[in-house]
């Protein structure tokens, strides 16, 4: 499988999403503007001027009498109060009122009523929450609790309702069924954070095949998304690339086969210290191996690579990391790249390698993070990369 690229894919959704809401000028539907604005919520610049227009069109809609008179309205009515404070705006108590007794007037036993829908259920629980009655709040929730069942995806829509109105309910998530689950639990995972995230982005990429993020032609197969399943695609995409998964970039990331084969294990334990250590081991083993030398890091790099501070001639390496020649007109551009790997390689055991085995790893300043283990494995795994394109390059 190839990798996702979760950025690309999230400038695609957005492009699906500003796509459907051009749609909204042939026919408008305030549950579709509802949604996309939901997503476009979920970006840091949530002031964006797409999200600016579907509020202006939301609270036009609002105004107009007939807005009222569905029940299939009563989400969008609602998340309207939610989509006014998310974006400081004032709620009008009278609004807000109305609203509420319009929600009151639905029987959720009705086959039609909007709290069969969880994708209404959801919008609902947002408006609730922002107008802020705990009575209300009691009233939904109770009316939620009863309806948690069905596929997972609808489960997940409903405790997610249930958390934006301050309750708690232990979701225990079954194997996905269908494209919908999987992007129910992916979102689902990304809003808990959960540390098995990065499986539901691997079934997810094995999916994406399967999905249309446009509307198709009729001999399309591929399951269209609504505009509620691109939202949760996107709020997870937003989410994971602003706080990416470190398992996931590990495994998206090209290392080298060594380091990742040594390091594997210690970094999906969680074992960021012990995995760079052992990546500072196999560099020194990488060396040696290359160099036929029995010298140990620092001076072992000093003589693969040449002594970083030598001028000229004396730099004498015994691995030349490109022609080295005099007679060159880009010499010194040569050399500094061979001093400046020769450097590098150097603080790879001074900042990675000694600190770790001579000092413990709860002293503050010596154990490292996910990201900082992955930024010193990235480094060591390019100085090998390096020497063996070198090597392979060799007349």
């Amino acid at each position: 499988m190839v990798p996702l690229n979760l950025y690309q894919y999230s400038d695609e959704i957005k492009r699906a999403l500003l796509a459907r809401k051009s749609e909204l000028e042939q026919e408008w539907d305030p549950f579709i503007a509802s949604w996309l604005a939901y997503a476009l919520t979920r970006e840091q610049a949530s002031r964006s001027l797409p999200l600016q227009d579907l509020l202006q069109r939301l609270d036009a809609w609002s105004h107009e009498e007939d807005a009222w008179h569905s029940q299939r309205n009563i989400g969008p009515l609602l998340f309207l109060a939610w989509l006014h404070k998310q974006q400081n705006l004032p709620v009008n108590e009278a609004y807000a009122e109305k609203a509420l007794q319009m929600l009151e007037a639905i029987n959720p036993e009705n086959r039609f009523s909007p709290f069969r829908f969880p994708e209404q259920v959801f919008l609902i629980a947002l408006g609730v929450s922002a107008i802020e009655q705990e009575n209300q709040k009691g009233h939904l929730s109770n009316l939620i609790f009863s309806q948690i069942k069905g596929t997972l995806a609808r489960q997940i829509l409903l405790v997610a309702a249930l958390k934006e109105l301050g309750r708690d309910y232990l979701l225990s998530l079954a194997e996905p069924k269908d494209i919908t689950d999987i992007i129910a639990v992916l979102w689902w995972a990304e809003r808990e954070n959960r540390t098995d995230k990065g499986q539901y982005w691997s079934q997810f990429a094995s999916n994406v095949d399967t999905i249309s993020l446009y509307r198709a032609d009729e001999f399309d197969t591929r399951h269209i998304l609504s505009e509620w399943e691109l939202a949760l695609l996107f709020e997870a995409l937003v989410q994971e690339t602003a706080n990416p998964d470190p398992n996931m970039l590990f495994d998206y990331y090209p290392l080298h086969p060594r380091i990742r084969q040594i390091t594997e294990s210690d970094f999906k334990r969680r074992n960021y210290f012990g995995a760079v250590f052992e990546a500072c081991k196999a560099f020194n083993d990488f060396l040696r191996s290359h160099a036929n030398s029995q010298s140990s890091e620092v001076a072992l790099v000093r003589e693969v690579l040449g002594e970083p501070d030598a001028r000229n001639q004396n730099l004498r390496p015994l691995i030349n990391l490109n022609p080295l020649d005099p007679a060159s007109t880009d010499y010194n551009s040569q050399q500094n790249e061979q001093r400046g790997y020769s450097h590098i390689g150097v603080g790879i055991f001074m900042a990675f390698r000694h600190p770790k085995g001579h000092e413990p790893r709860d002293k503050q300043w010596v154990g490292v993070d996910a990201y900082e283990a992955l930024d010193q494995l990235v480094t060591i795994s390019a100085v090998m990369k390096r020497i063996e394109k070198a090597i392979s390059q060799k007349p």
